[in-house]
Order: C-alpha cells, then sequence, then structure tokens
C-alpha cells in the first residue's frame, strides 16, 4: 500500500468576469456595467450579477479596469506637511470620503514646494489616477494652472479659488480673524470695549503670501476698523511654530507697554506665546489675552486651553474628495464646479475668556 503525507489541495482558479457573465445568464459588458456603471443596469439584473460575483469570490483587476477606463479608482492627496495635525485631519477625513465611494488614496507630502509638487502630480498622471486633491500653502494662480495642465481633476482645499478654474474647499479666514479679535476686545475687567478706548492688539502673522494669513489678519482688521482708538500691531515670524510664539513672548514681556490682547494667526504660535508669557510672569488672560486660531490638539495641551478659531477641518477633506470624484464620475459637459467656504466657529477657553 502506497500512502502520500503532505501535500497541497490543487489550487483553485482565480473566477473571470466571463465566469460571472455565464452564472448570472448576462453578457460580459451588463457585469461591467454592474460594476462600474450600475446605473445603467436594472435592478433586478444587477441583484443577478452581484449574487454570481459573490459566489464566485470574484474579484475586478484593478489595472484591468483603469485599462478600460482610461484611470484607476485611486486619488492622489498632495499636503505640505504630514506631521501638523491640521494636514493629518484633511487626510483622514479624505481617506475615509475615497474608501467609502470604492476608492484608494495616495498621500503625497510635498513640502509646499512647487518642483516636488509638480513631480508629484506628474506621477499621478503617469500611475492614470482619476483626480488629486492638493492642499497648497503659497500656490499662487499661475502653479495651480500648471498643475491643471496635466488634464487630472483637481480640487484645491483650504484655499478658496476662482470657479472658472476647478472646484475648492476652505474656510472663511477673515471671518475666524475677525471673531478672535473681537473676543480679545470683548468689554471686561480692565478690558476696552466701546469705540475710543485706548488698547493695543498684537497680530502674530506668518508671510502674507500666504493666502490664510493674510485673509486673518484682514479679518483682524475689520475688527478695529470702527474702534479709532484700538492700535494693530503686525509681527510676522518666519515660521509658525510653538518656539516662534515663545520667542515674541519675551520680546512682548520686555516691553514698556503692553497689549491688551495678542491675536496667533494658528494654534502653534498661541499655544507657544502663552508659555513664553507665563514663563516671563505675564499673566494670562489678566495681563494679555490671547487667541490663537485651528482649534488644533495642541490649543488644549499648552498648560492652558486657549480660545481659538475652530474650522471644520474634517469637512474639508472630505467635501475635496466628494467634488472631486463628482467630477470623475459625471458624463462629460455635466459637471459644475464649485467654491464651497465653510464658516469657522470661536471657541471660548482660559485664554481669552
Amino acid at each position: 500500500m502506497t500512502e502520500e503525507v503532505g501535500g497541497s489541495a490543487p489550487a483553485r482558479r482565480t473566477a473571470r468576469i466571463q465566469d460571472v457573465a455565464a452564472l448570472a445568464g448576462v453578457s460580459v459588458a451588463t457585469v461591467s456595467n454592474v460594476l462600474n456603471r450600475p446605473g445603467r443596469v436594472t435592478a433586478q439584473t444587477s441583484e443577478r450579477v452581484l449574487r454570481a460575483v459573490r459566489e464566485l469570490d470574484y474579484v475586478a483587476h484593478p489595472g484591468a479596469v483603469g485599462l478600460r477606463s482610461g484611470r484607476v479608482r485611486a486619488l492622489g492627496l498632495v499636503v505640505p506637511d504630514i506631521v501638523n495635525s491640521f494636514y493629518a485631519r484633511i487626510a483622514g477625513s479624505a481617506a475615509d470620503a475615497a474608501y467609502e465611494r470604492g476608492y484608494s488614496l495616495t498621500l503625497c507630502h510635498s513640502g509646499d514646494d512647487p518642483g516636488r509638487e509638480q513631480a508629484y502630480f506628474d506621477m499621478l498622471a503617469d500611475q492614470r489616477s482619476a483626480g488629486v486633491v492638493v492642499v497648497p500653502v503659497a500656490a499662487g494662480p499661475g502653479r495651480l494652472a500648471r498643475l491643471r495642465r496635466r488634464g487630472i481633476p483637481l480640487v484645491t482645499t483650504d484655499r478658496a479659488g476662482s470657479i472658472e478654474d476647478g472646484c475648492s474647499v476652505a474656510v472663511d479666514d477673515v471671518r475666524g480673524g475677525r471673531a478672535a479679535v473681537e473676543q480679545l476686545l470683548a468689554p471686561g475687567s480692565g478690558r476696552p470695549g466701546a469705540a475710543g478706548d485706548e488698547a493695543t492688539v498684537v497680530v502674530v502673522n506668518g508671510s502674507r503670501d500666504i493666502q490664510q494669513c493674510a485673509d486673518r489678519y484682514q479679518g483682524a482688521e475689520d475688527a478695529v476698523r470702527d474702534r479709532p482708538g484700538v492700535r494693530l500691531v503686525e509681527v510676522t515670524v518666519r515660521e509658525m511654530t510653538p518656539a516662534a510664539g515663545a520667542a515674541v513672548a519675551r520680546t512682548l514681556a520686555a516691553a514698556t507697554e503692553a497689549p491688551v490682547g495678542v491675536f496667533c494667526t494658528n494654534d502653534f504660535l498661541a499655544a507657544g506665546l502663552v508659555r513664553g508669557l507665563r514663563e516671563c510672569g505675564v499673566r494670562v488672560p489678566e495681563d494679555i489675552r490671547v487667541a490663537g486660531f485651528g482649534d488644533l490638539d495642541v490649543a488644549m495641551l499648552s498648560g492652558m486651553p486657549l480660545t481659538t478659531v475652530r474650522q471644520s477641518v474634517e469637512d474639508l477633506g472630505r467635501t475635496a474628495v466628494e467634488l472631486l470624484l463628482d467630477e470623475v464620475e459625471a458624463p462629460p459637459g455635466e459637471h459644475t464646479h464649485t467654491s464651497r467656504v465653510f464658516a469657522p466657529t470661536l471657541v471660548v477657553r482660559d485664554s481669552a475668556p
């Protein structure tokens, strides 16, 4: 008697689209429509095809789908910084939205470098990505136009744009800046409350070449426009980091006249500023009130909960992907570009009650 020990069962042949069509009693084209363009097939036929797909454990090959349609079910997301929690939250919500629509998401870290950004667009185009969401920092219209010339649908995020150029998603930074400075000037013990009161408000800002910085400063200007006694002073920093905020705090602490409040145009600056002021013996908010922008994690980790402007960060990523896929999946000529602008919300905490 001969006994075989070990060995393996013969491999099961991977199901093909032809097998699904044969089992469902339809054409290969109908199976393709059910999987890629379900609106073209009746519900009864779709159910029969999907039952065959489940029974055969059929999985469409993504490369084949891409070759037939001219694109793959993959999107690109180009962000300037993957460590910053603001961009990480955009990436997370964008990935969720893409997954829910059956797309993968390729994350590209540009460092806001135009050359690297362009290289990523070239790569994504060569890989036949369906479209790209880009989060620029200092990109001008010419730079974005060069990216669009690759012919891939493009949505800009955290930056309002002209609807003639494409879809965009942003936060109303002007409104947010105005709300922050108005809170710093709100009536209270020893604080200016009426037009004509003498006071100085400092705005710690990045370069106004960055649209968000320019818009938030404009909001600060709007808040003091009808207060002739209030003087607005801008301090520009090269890097919008806690260390930069702490350095500004040391300068303010050494000044002969303290401002009534300081508006930092992001939470990292504000967190460093609060820490630096307190280390110099300046009381926050009793001596100087502080407001930030973003309501990022650091707003609650600075040793004092920050008054800040909350952005709809998750809405930015999710809406950008939804607009992008609306363009990708729309029949030719039926997509209309849209610019979505979300209103921010002031969150009042200990640094400027």
